[in-house]
This record gives structure tokens, C-alpha cells and sequence, in this order.
């Protein structure tokens, strides 16, 4: 970072007041947002390919001198290792599609209309762009010919084909490669190929014209690359008539530029469409399966799904050996259970989180109702299985009983039995959880409802609330007996700091073990967050990090036996994460048995009379909430006047950090004491309590291992719903500090 701030001075003549890391995407490049005084900024970006560097800073060049929509550059280094370019803005095409992606009713109008837009400009981008290019000067190659295709084919073989341990002849498939890469790469065509051509690299400005990024890997190549990369990509889920329509979008579009066979052109786009998959399989494979990264896991499912729809168009694979490996590829049982269509829209989607009722029942007595409307669920006959109440010792007994437990598990069928039973539920409990769906039933039925009835559905309840933390209510009906498990609601407290503040009694222990009215900060802190419903509570260790594991496991053993609470350490001890780090590390846990999706920050030095359920409740329609009040600070988040985060000010130093330019000239400009700005501007504090959706945390794998959870909202205030929540009568008190301590016992508790 430290090159890109020289090279902003050297070439604008000033330091910027502010650097801030932005995501990346799959490569190894980091970008940074630096920004002046007034608001304006721009994009360094620090390569570790100078090749690469150079291919991008020529290729933007060329394009702009043809009026091409590219980002400009601003200043190369010495090195040749990192650069400046103009900022085009935080919204993509991306961001912009991202409803009509997550929803099967979601591509509207207004959606249609960006993406004809952006399809139009495509064929000038790739025509005009050709002319005057110098291909020997893009890099890795000039162009995407025979030997490009069969490195993309045995990419996809080796980085994704063979992670499946499927079997496969390597000669035969060679061979269909060797023709494919023949029928793809030996005639090419002198356009423009972007390469990357995907909604992520496409930057929209405030009237929604597309500007292009990331081209630095284009070449010379084939006109449907492009056009198949952007309409098939794996997550964007157009429908087969949207594809068509943005298709004939495009050849009216290019048809003002050259003259081509449309016949032709449209029946070779089937080989484009299954190559372009086999490529993207590839990099899912390297990216996901041996970088672990989460995103392009998360990625696999759809472009498998993807693959299953291509294998149908019988023009796509004229292969036979390829296709009958792809086929067998995408039916293997890792996949066949994970692919997914997106969900019918209906009016039962999205109506809240998922109830889980749970019976045995005798059969003598008929099978239990279904209360909830919707006509029953799943029944299981258990009579198949061996009947412990045959015998003697086991007839007054139930399956709760352990004598049953064990004559049941040795005997060994009825564990065949709830394998089987337990991949039906956690489908469905799977399924349902993704559409919103808020009820489901299982019943399991046997001779006296007594014994083997008992005993599975007292199983599946505790297996489906401890892997998708799901409220489950269990009855045994024929005994009268009821268990609820409640959904599982996480929160985590931040308890690694270092209590700098707190010494010299943060010299033998923990900040949180700090004790105040005869209880350590933490305990305080739990009760809170028990009494108001949290019952999944994880926290961060550094400092003293075995006496807080000590602390957490007295607690379950004794103040918390009862309350159904489960404790888990997000364990921070090779080095201390800060608070956006210690989230994104803690990811694991916080996104594992979450129905809501969500979960509640606590640093563990605040004390305040907060109403954390309602704070709860407010997180429901945004991407993040955060606790705020007009306390005297020098420090304060900016929010407009729907409480949405606009950015971050220090009034000190009339330092301004947001994405927003007009922001930069109010505050600067400013001479107010009022918290209350321009009559469209607020300046809050931040509380130290916050609720995030687990689904921001994915856009936190680009950034470094630590990094402030602030810096990150601020970056994607502009792209993301953060909202500021103000309560009435809100007192709060840090109590890291010596000198605040003592103010801890005078607050009103809800303990």
C-alpha cells in the first residue's frame, strides 16, 4: 500500500487522507480506494505480474483512444508493479441484478433494460476494439487459438475432474480435447476477446451506462466467447428466454459493425456454451476445492447445474466419450443432491423461519393431525424394525429409556432405518429453510407408539436442531410428553482485546473476566443476551485466552446448566484480529444451525440498558444493523435520514470517509455544532452493538486477516442495506476504562 500512496503523491502532488483496501476477485491483485480532502479518488492497484500490469495499462489505453467506456490511467510506477486509474464508482451491473439473481420472479424491466444495454455495447467494445490493437502485446497470449483450449480443457480435468474420483479413460478423453480444441481454436477470427466478460466487471455510473474493468487477460479470439461467459454465467440464472432475447440483442447490435452468418453463428454456440462451463469448472475447482475459498465453492452447484442443462442440447457435445463421462459427472451423489432448481414463487416463500413438529404415535390411535394448515408431512413406519416391546424387560419401558436405546442400536435396524430417514429431513428441512417456509411435520408410528416410534422421532429432533438450529417441537403423543427446542439465536461477544485501558488488572487476566458487582464483564453480558433469547453464544479469545475457555466451561457446568445455552471460542490466540477480522474467522461458527441468518455483536466492555430483541427484530430487512445515539464523541457514523450509513467523520479533524462525494463537500463545509446536518444528514456514535446478515460475511473473504468491521460497512454502504438504530432512553457506558467502571452498577439491568 505504501508503493500506491508514493505514487498518488508523485503524480497529484498530495497525500490522500484515506487508503482503503476494496474487493478483489478471483486473482492475486489488490485494489485500494484512495481518496482527497474534497471526495475524489481514484483506483490503485498492485499486481505481481508486471506482464500482466502492462497488458492492462495498453489495453486501457487503446480502448479509450477509441471512446471506449474503460477506466483511465492516471500514473504508472517505476516497477511497473502498480498503477492509478480512474475511480468508476462501487455499483456494478453485479450489485444491480443482484434481486432478479436470488429471485426466480426477480429480472424486471428495469433489469432487462441494464442488461440490453450493457449486451449492445459488447460488439463495439469487441470489434471497434480489434482495430489498430497490437495482440502481441496481451498477455498471457495473443490469442485464443488451439493450444488456449486445450490448456482450459485439461484445467478443468486436472483442477476439477479428477477432485471427483470419478473414473475416466485419460486417452479417450484426450482425444475428444484434441478435436474439440481443433473445431474451437484453429480458424480465429481478428476481434477483440475480453476474456472476462461477467457482470462483476462491469461498473455502472449514476444513469446506468456500463463502464468495462478487468479486461487485462483479453486477446484475440472468437466473438461467442464473450457473449456465452456473460450469459451463461453460473450465478446470474437467466432463463432460457431471457438468454435469447439478450442474444438477439446482441446480433442486432453487432450487425452495425460486420457483416456475419447468423445461421452459423447461432448453431456454434452450444460448443462455446459446454466449453466455456468446462472452463469454469476449472477455476471453481482450483479457486474452491484446493484454496478453499468460499464463494467459488459455494459456485459448484450452479455451474453443475449449468453442465446438466448444456448435456441436453444435443449440438453441444458431438463428443461421445466427453459426454458420457460429463453425464456421469453430473450425476454423481455429491452433486445430484446439491443441484438445486431456483424456487417456484409462491405465496408461501419467504414467510418467516421454519417450525419443525416432530411425532410418535401409535398406529392403534390413528395418525396425529396437522395443526398448521397444510395438510400433514412426512409418516414413517416403524413396524419394520425389531419390536423391543416383544420382550419382557422392555414392555413398560419407552425409547427414552436407555435398556431400549441400547436393544435398539445393537440389534442394528433401526439405525439403518433413521439413515435413510435422516437424508430425506435434511433435504427437505434444507429446502425449506432456502424457500422461507415456516412449517413442517414428521411422524413416526409403530404398533404401541411406545418404543421404536419413540425412539426416532426423539432422534431426528435433536439431529435437526443441532445441525440446522431450527425451532423443533417434539411430541410423544401416546405418552403426553412435549419438548421444545428452540431456534437457535447467535450472538457473539468480542472478548479477545487486550484491556490495554484496564490495567494493571488486565496484567493477570482477561479484560472480560474484569469483575463488576461481583460478576466479570462477560457474565454481565450473557445474562443480557439470555434474557433477551440468545441461546448459540460464541466468543473471541486472545488475551488470557485459557481463563475465559476456564470461564465458559463452569458457566455451562453451573450458572447456565438449564438454559439450554451452548458456548463456543472463536480462538484468536496466534494473533488478534481486530473486529472485522475476528467476524470473518469466526464465519464457521456463526453461519453453522443459523435459521435466522443473522447474529448479534456485543463488544464486552459496553454496559447499556439496550433492548437487544427489538434491535434484533430491526436486522430482519437489512444487511446490517447497528446500535447508535448522540453521545459526545469526536468520532461519529453519518447516516441520512432513513438511517441508512452514508459514511464516517471525525469533527476534530474534519476527516471524511464515504463513498459519497456530495457528503465530503457538506461535512467539510460545516460549521455547526448540531449532530443534524444540511436537514438530510446525522451524525451518530456508535454503540459497540451491531447485527449483521451471516450472507455480508462471504464479502469479507478478500479482505486481509484483520481488518476494522467500520472500515468494512463503510466500504459497502453504498451497495449494502446498513442501518443505524437510535433507541429512545438508550443509556450506555464503556466500562474498559478504569475511570468508567463504577458507572456499570448504577444502569438499569434487565438481568
Amino acid at each position: 500500500m505504501e508503493s500506491l500512496i508514493n505514487l498518488y503523491h508523485s503524480s497529484i502532488g498530495k497525500v490522500p487522507c484515506t487508503c482503503i483496501k476494496i474487493a478483489g476477485g478471483g486473482s492475486r491483485r489488490r485494489y485500494y480506494r484512495l481518496t482527497d480532502e474534497q471526495g475524489n479518488s481514484v483506483i490503485g492497484a498492485i499486481g505481481t505480474s508486471i506482464e500482466e500490469n502492462r497488458a492492462f495499462i495498453y489495453l486501457a489505453e487503446h480502448l479509450a483512444k477509441h471512446n471506449l467506456p474503460v477506466p483511465r490511467i492516471v500514473s504508472v510506477s517505476s516497477d511497473g508493479l502498480s498503477y492509478l486509474q480512474s475511480d468508476l464508482g462501487t455499483s456494478s451491473l453485479y450489485d444491480a441484478l443482484k434481486h432478479g439473481r436470488e429471485y426466480v420472479c426477480g429480472y424486471s424491466p428495469d433489469d432487462v433494460i441494464l442488461l440490453e444495454r450493457v449486451i449492445r455495447m459488447l460488439p463495439k467494445l469487441q470489434v471497434t476494439g480489434a482495430d489498430g490493437l497490437d495482440f502481441n502485446k496481451c498477455y498471457p497470449q495473443a490469442v485464443m487459438d488451439a493450444q488456449c483450449v486445450m490448456f482450459d480443457l485439461n484445467y478443468f480435468k486436472y483442477c476439477f475432474l479428477k477432485t471427483t474420483n470419478l473414473e475416466f479413460n485419460e486417452i479417450e478423453l484426450e482425444k475428444c480435447f484434441c478435436d474439440m480444441a481443433h473445431n474451437l481454436g484453429d480458424s480465429v477470427p481478428s476481434y477483440f476477446m475480453y476474456r472476462d466478460f461477467q457482470a462483476r466487471n462491469v461498473m455502472l455510473d449514476t444513469d446506468g451506462n456500463p463502464f468495462f474493468i478487468d479486461f487485462q487477460g483479453g486477446r484475440r479470439g472468437p466473438l461467442q466467447y464473450d457473449l456465452v461467459s456473460f450469459l451463461w454465467q453460473a450465478s446470474s440464472h437467466f432463463s432460457a428466454e431471457l438468454r435469447q432475447h439478450l442474444i438477439n440483442e446482441y446480433i442486432t447490435s453487432l450487425k452495425q459493425h460486420v457483416s456475419i452468418d447468423e445461421d452459423a453463428f447461432l448453431a456454434s454456440i452450444p460448443q462455446w456454451v459446454l466449453f466455456r462451463t468446462l472452463q469454469v469448472l476449472g477455476a471453481y475447482g482450483l479457486r474452491g476445492r484446493f484454496e478453499r475459498k468460499k464463494y467459488f465453492m459455494d459456485s459448484i452447484p450452479a455451474a453443475i447445474k449449468n453442465l446438466q442443462e448444456v448435456l441436453k442440447d444435443s449440438n453441444a457435445c458431438p463428443y461421445p466419450y466427453l459426454y458420457e463421462v460429463l453425464s456421469a459427472l453430473v450425476h454423481l451423489p455429491e452433486f445430484s443432491s446439491s443441484i438445486l432448481s431456483l424456487p417456484s414463487a409462491s405465496k408461501y416463500d419467504n414467510q418467516g423461519t421454519l417450525k419443525v413438529s416432530i411425532y410418535s404415535f401409535s398406529y392403534k390411535k390413528g395418525i396425529p393431525e396437522d395443526n398448521s394448515g397444510n395438510g400433514g408431512g412426512y409418516v414413517f413406519d416403524c413396524r419394520s424394525t425389531h419390536n423391543p416391546g416383544r420382550y419382557e424387560p422392555y414392555k413398560q419401558l419407552t425409547g427414552l429409556d436407555q435398556p431400549v436405546i441400547d436393544f435398539l442400536e445393537q440389534d442394528g435396524e433401526i439405525c439403518t432405518f433413521m439413515s435413510h430417514v435422516y437424508e430425506l429431513a435434511d433435504a427437505h428441512v434444507r429446502r425449506y429453510i432456502e424457500r422461507g417456509f415456516t412449517s413442517l411435520m414428521f411422524c413416526f408410528g409403530c404398533t404401541g407408539g411406545r418404543h421404536r416410534s419413540v425412539y426416532s422421532a426423539q432422534h431426528l429432533a435433536v439431529h435437526i436442531h443441532e445441525k440446522f438450529g431450527v425451532e423443533v417441537q417434539l411430541v410423544h403423543r401416546e405418552q403426553g410428553m412435549q419438548t421444545h427446542f428452540p431456534a437457535r439465536k447467535k450472538a457473539m461477544v468480542f472478548a479477545a482485546g487486550m484491556g490495554s485501558r484496564l490495567k494493571p488488572l488486565t496484567d493477570s487476566m482477561p479484560k472480560a473476566l474484569v469483575p463488576v458487582n461481583g460478576k466479570p464483564l462477560i457474565e454481565h453480558v450473557f445474562n443480557r443476551l439470555i434474557s433477551a433469547g440468545f441461546n448459540d453464544i460464541i466468543v473471541n479469545v486472545h488475551h488470557f485466552a485459557d481463563m475465559i475457555d476456564e470461564w465458559a466451561a463452569s458457566a455451562l457446568r453451573h450458572q447456565y446448566i438449564n438454559e439450554g445455552i451452548r458456548i463456543s471460542i472463536s480462538d484468536e490466540r496466534a494473533e488478534l484480529l481486530d473486529t472485522g477480522g475476528g467476524l470473518a474467522h469466526a464465519e464457521p461458527l456463526l453461519t453453522a444451525s443459523n435459521p435466522y441468518n443473522r447474529a448479534l455483536i456485543h463488544n464486552v466492555d459496553i454496559a447499556s440498558n439496550a433492548n437487544l430483541g427489538l434491535l434484533w427484530n430491526h436486522a430482519q430487512q437489512a444487511d446490517a444493523v447497528l446500535l447508535v445515539s448522540k453521545r459526545n464523541t469526536a468520532r461519529y457514523l453519518v447516516f441520512n435520514d432513513n438511517m441508512q450509513l452514508v459514511g464516517w467523520t471525525n469533527i476534530q479533524t474534519h476527516e471524511v470517509r464515504s463513498p459519497y462525494s456530495d457528503l465530503h463537500e457538506v461535512l467539510s463545509n460545516n460549521t455547526s455544532d448540531s449532530l443534524d446536518i444540511a436537514g438530510k444528514y446525522h451524525l451518530r456514535a456508535f454503540a459497540g452493538i451491531h447485527c449483521i446478515n451471516t450472507r455480508l460475511l462471504k464479502d469479507m473473504e478478500t479482505y486481509p486477516d484483520k481488518f476494522s468491521i467500520i472500515d468494512f460497512y463503510l466500504n459497502i454502504c453504498n451497495t449494502a442495506n446498513i442501518k443505524g438504530y437510535e433507541q429512545e432512553g438508550l443509556q450506555i457506558t464503556d466500562v474498559g476504562k478504569m475511570d468508567t467502571l463504577i458507572a456499570m452498577q448504577t444502569l438499569q439491568s434487565d438481568e
